[in-house]
C-alpha cells in the first residue's frame, strides 16, 4: 500500500504569496506617499530623507523575504542575476538613450509652464552629497526590484501577457513619482520609463536596469549639482 502524496495546491492558495507580494508593491510605497507625504518640500532635511530611504529598503528586504521563503523561488526568477558584458552594455546604451527624454522634453515643458525635473534636482542639491549618494543606490536597486523585476515577471505569470505585465509596472512607477516631481517632471520620468521597462522586457536581466537607473540618477543628483547648480531652477 503506497503513501498518498499531498495534493498540490490550487486557486487562490497556489497564488497567495504572490498576490500578497504584488499587494506589498503597489500598496505600501502609495499608503506612503498618502499618509506620510512625499511632496518636494518634506524632503528638505537630511532626515526625512533617511526616513524615506528606510521605508524602501524596508519594503524591499520585505518582498525579497516573501520572494525567498514564501514563494520559495529564487531571486533570478525576478531577473535578478549575475550582469554579463553584454547587459552591462545594455544598462550603458539605456542611460543614454533614457537621458535623451529628458533633454527633448524641457523646451516644451517649459513652453507649456509644467516645469521639469530641474526644482527637484535642486532640491535634493541641498542635501549632503553622501547622502545623495545613498539616495541613487537606493533608488537603483529598490525601485528596480519593486517597480520592474517583480511585479512584470509575476503579472506575467499570472496573466500570461507580457506587455500588459508591464504596462501594468510601468504605470504603477511613474504614477509614485507625481507627488515629488510634479507633472512636467513625471511625463519625463514617463518617458524615461518607457526606455528601462523595454530594456528588462528585452534583457529579463535587472542588473542590467539597476545600472541604467544608477547612471541616470548619479548623473541627475551627484554631477549635475556639482557642474550646473546656479542653473538649476529655483525650488
Amino acid at each position: 500500500m503506497g503513501t498518498e502524496q499531498p495534493a498540490p495546491a490550487s486557486g487562490l492558495r497556489r497564488y497567495l504569496p504572490t498576490i500578497a507580494g504584488l499587494l506589498l508593491v503597489f500598496g505600501l510605497p502609495f499608503l506612503f506617499n498618502l499618509y506620510l507625504g512625499s511632496a518636494r518640500e518634506s524632503l528638505s532635511e537630511p532626515s526625512t530623507v533617511l526616513q524615506t530611504i528606510g521605508r524602501e529598503w524596508g519594503i524591499t528586504i520585505l518582498l525579497l523575504l516573501v520572494i525567498l521563503f514564501w514563494e520559495r523561488q529564487p531571486l533570478s526568477s525576478i531577473g535578478l542575476w549575475k550582469m554579463d558584458w553584454k547587459d552591462a552594455l545594455w544598462g550603458v546604451g539605456g542611460f543614454m538613450l533614457g537621458s535623451l527624454a529628458f533633454v527633448v522634453t524641457i523646451p516644451i515643458l517649459e513652453m507649456l509652464n509644467l516645469g521639469t525635473t530641474g526644482a527637484g534636482i535642486a532640491q535634493l542639491a541641498q542635501i549632503p552629497i553622501g547622502l545623495r549618494v545613498a539616495v541613487v543606490l537606493t533608488a537603483g536597486i529598490t525601485e528596480e526590484i519593486l517597480f520592474r523585476g517583480y511585479p512584470i515577471e509575476r503579472l506575467n505569470m499570472l496573466t500570461g501577457n507580457l506587455p500588459l505585465s508591464a504596462g501594468l509596472a510601468y504605470l504603477a512607477f511613474v504614477l509614485l513619482h507625481i507627488p515629488f516631481w510634479g507633472p512636467g517632471g513625471t511625463i519625463q520620468i514617463g518617458l524615461w520609463s518607457i526606455v528601462i521597462t523595454a530594456l528588462y522586457v528585452w534583457r529579463r536581466s535587472l542588473p542590467a536596469c539597476m545600472l541604467m537607473h544608477i547612471l541616470n540618477d548619479a548623473y541627475a543628483f551627484i554631477l549635475l549639482p556639482m557642474l550646473f547648480l546656479e542653473y538649476l531652477p529655483a525650488t
